[in-house]
């Protein structure tokens, strides 16, 4: 079973166990997918920024230069609004369009109830392992 299989099939699984539409399974992997590479666009920047210097500094520079001396909350909003947007377009018309949907919920469907269980955890250990290296390296980087 392939990541994809098992992060589009498990959705659609477990929404129509509990009576609902299966569609909606498409849009939740779209949202999780998006979440996923956008831990992992800052995951790459925060290890350059922790291994180059001047990396960071040029990112401070460019942001002082962008948004003045506004508050990390106002910046992060207008970075992060933007960008979700833009990845989760870009998911929703590639991996995640409805087609691959169907053929992924297709494919996930004739795999044994036993596979079918093991679909979560391999959706989520990537989820997690990118959300600890990320908090580690936050930490790290403030000594």
């Amino acid at each position: 079973m392939t990541f994809f299989e098992a992060l589009y099939g498990s959705q659609y699984y477990e929404i129509t166990e509990k009576g609902g539409n299966g569609n909606s399974g498409r849009m939740n992997g779209n949202l999780f997918l998006t979440v996923l590479v956008i831990l992992s666009f800052f995951l790459a920047i925060l290890i350059l920024i922790t291994v180059f210097q001047d990396f960071k500094q040029a990112l401070d520079s460019l942001f002082e230069q962008l948004f003045g001396y506004s508050s990390g909350k106002t910046i992060g909003k207008l970075l992060a609004i933007p960008l979700m947007g833009i990845i989760y377009f870009v998911v929703n018309k590639t991996v995640g369009s409805e087609i691959n949907y169907l053929k992924l919920t297709k494919s996930f469907l004739n795999y044994p109830l036993e596979e079918k269980q093991k679909a979560t955890a391999k959706i989520l250990k990537p989820f997690f392992v990118l959300l600890v290296l990320f908090f580690l390296l936050s930490i790290a980087s403030l000594f």
